[in-house]
C-alpha cells in the first residue's frame, strides 16, 4: 500500500511533502500513549483507548478529503470526521473481533472518538449490530470514502496489530457512557500535540509502521513535555513556615476519606481560607485524588491576584509545574506574560508555561495548574464546542472554587452542582 496516496495534512512547505494520514494516526496514538500513562486504566482497555485515539482521522482516507485537501474541492455532505465514524460502523466486524466488547459499548466509543472536533457527532448511521441495507446516510458517506475502503481495512489491520493486547473486554455500559465524555477530549488534546508540524514534521516514507511508531514515540515524548501536559509528580514537604491558624490546622490533619471527596472550607474574613485549601488540596494529590489544581474565581481581577499567590506556592507543591491563567483577557497579564517567556532554569521549584498552552484558554485548563474564571471551569458542564476538551482537562484535577460568595446569580450555582456532579475528583 502506497501510503502517500492518502494525505493527511498539506505541505508546510511549497515544494514539501504531504503528511500521510496514516502517519499522522500513528503521531496521535503516540502522543496518545503520553497522555493516557498516569490514568488508573488496565493496560488492555488502556491501548483499546490509545487505538481509538489513533483511529479518529480513519476518515481522511478517503476520496473527498484526497480532493479537499489535492484539489480543493469541498467534501460533499460529510466531513473526514463523519467519514472516521461511517467507516467505524461498516467495519464493525473487525472491531469486534480485535477488540470486543458489546455492540452498544463500541457504537458510543465510535461516536465519542467522532466528536474529537468539538462538537457531538449527529449523523444517523443506524445502531449495532449492522442491519442488512444500511441507513441511507451510511450509505452516502462510504460513497464518499470510495477507493479509500480498503485501504482503511488495511490500515485498521496495522493497528490492531501494533497493540494486540487493546481490548474492550469488560467494558460495561455505564463506564462506556462516562468514557465517551472524557474520550473526545483526550482525542483533541492528543491530535492537537500531533498536528504542530514544528514537532512532527511531515514524512512522506517509512520502513515500516513499526519503525515509524518507534519514533513518534520519541518525539511524542518531547512535544508533550514541552506542551506543558506531561503531568508533573507531587512533593511532600512543608508548604508553609508560618504558624497555623484553626481552620488551616484542620485542614492539615484531618482525615482524608477513600474515593473522591468535596470540602467545603469556611471562616471569617481573613482566617487564612485559601491556604487552608491549598493545604487541603496539597494532601489530596499527595493521596493520588489528583494529579494538579484549578483555582477558580469569580471574576479577572480575583483570577489574577490568585495567579501571583499561587504561582508563589505551587512550585513547593509540584515538581516543576506548568501553570497558565485562564480567562478573556489573560493575555494583558503581565506576570503571567513573564512566565510564558520566561528562561529556564531547571529548578525543581520552578513553575514553567508553554506558547502552546498560552495560545488559548481552552488549552489553559491542560496544565497542570490551573487559575482562571469560574466560567473556565462551567463550561464543562455547557453545551459549547470543545466542552470536552475541558472535561478532560479537569478529569485529573483538585478543583478549588474560591470567593464561592462572589458567584453571583443563581444560575452559576446551579452550573456549579452540575460540574461538580460530573467532576471525578474535587
Amino acid at each position: 500500500m502506497q501510503w502517500t496516496d492518502w494525505p493527511g495534512k498539506s505541505s508546510v512547505s511549497p515544494n514539501g511533502p504531504e503528511h500521510p494520514a496514516a502517519f499522522h494516526m500513528l503521531d496521535v496514538a503516540a502522543v496518545a500513549e503520553r497522555l493516557i500513562a498516569p490514568f488508573p486504566f488496565g493496560p488492555r482497555l488502556r491501548d483499546a483507548l490509545i487505538v481509538l485515539a489513533g483511529l479518529h482521522d480513519l476518515g481522511k482516507i478517503s476520496d473527498s478529503f484526497r480532493a479537499m485537501l489535492r484539489e480543493n474541492v469541498p467534501q460533499p455532505g460529510f466531513r473526514q470526521w463523519e467519514l472516521s465514524e461511517a467507516l467505524f460502523y461498516a467495519e464493525d466486524a473487525r472491531f469486534e473481533a480485535r477488540l470486543g466488547g458489546t455492540s452498544r459499548v463500541r457504537q458510543l466509543l465510535y461516536a465519542a472518538v467522532a466528536g474529537h472536533h468539538g462538537r457531538p457527532p449527529v449523523r444517523n448511521f443506524g445502531g449495532l449490530p449492522a442491519s442488512a441495507r444500511p441507513p441511507r446516510e451510511l450509505a452516502g458517506a462510504l460513497r464518499c470514502v470510495g477507493e479509500g475502503r480498503e485501504a482503511a481495512r488495511l490500515l485498521l489491520d496495522e493497528f490492531f496489530n501494533l497493540w494486540p493486547e487493546a481490548s474492550l473486554e469488560g467494558l460495561t455500559l455505564l463506564e462506556a457512557s462516562n468514557l465517551s465524555w472524557w474520550l473526545p477530549g483526550f482525542c483533541t488534546a492528543a491530535d492537537w500535540v500531533a498536528s504542530n508540524p514544528c514537532w512532527f514534521k511531515p514524512q512522506a516514507e517509512a520502513a515500516s509502521f513499526g519503525t515509524y511508531l518507534q519514533n513518534a514515540r520519541i518525539v511524542a515524548s518531547h512535544a508533550v513535555a514541552e506542551a506543558g501536559i506531561s503531568g508533573v509528580p507531587a512533593r511532600d514537604v512543608q508548604l508553609f513556615d508560618f504558624t497555623l491558624r484553626p481552620m488551616q490546622a484542620a485542614c492539615a490533619e484531618i482525615a482524608l476519606p477513600d474515593g473522591p471527596m468535596l470540602a467545603v472550607v469556611e471562616d471569617e474574613t481573613g482566617a487564612g481560607k485559601t491556604e487552608a485549601a491549598l493545604f487541603l488540596a496539597h494532601r489530596m494529590v499527595l493521596a493520588g485524588k489528583g494529579r494538579g489544581l484549578f483555582f477558580a474565581l469569580p471574576t479577572m481581577a480575583t483570577a489574577d491576584a490568585m495567579f501571583i499567590r499561587a504561582s508563589a506556592i505551587v512550585g513547593r507543591m509540584l515538581d516543576s509545574p506548568s501553570v497558565t491563567l485562564a480567562h478573556g483577557r489573560a493575555g494583558l497579564s503581565v506576570p503571567f506574560r513573564d512566565l510564558v517567556q520566561g528562561s529556564r532554569t531547571g529548578g525543581r521549584e520552578e513553575i514553567t508555561s508553554s506558547d502552546w498552552l498560552a495560545e488559548s484558554s481552552r488549552r489553559a485548563l491542560l496544565a497542570d495548574v490551573g487559575v482562571g474564571t469560574i466560567d473556565q471551569a462551567l463550561l464543562c458542564v455547557l453545551p459549547v464546542r470543545f466542552q470536552t476538551l475541558r472535561y478532560y482537562g479537569l478529569s485529573s484535577k483538585i478543583l478549588i472554587v474560591d470567593e464561592v460568595h462572589e458567584m453571583g446569580e443563581p444560575y452559576i450555582a446551579e452550573e456549579l452542582v452540575a460540574l461538580l456532579r460530573v467532576c471525578p475528583r474535587s
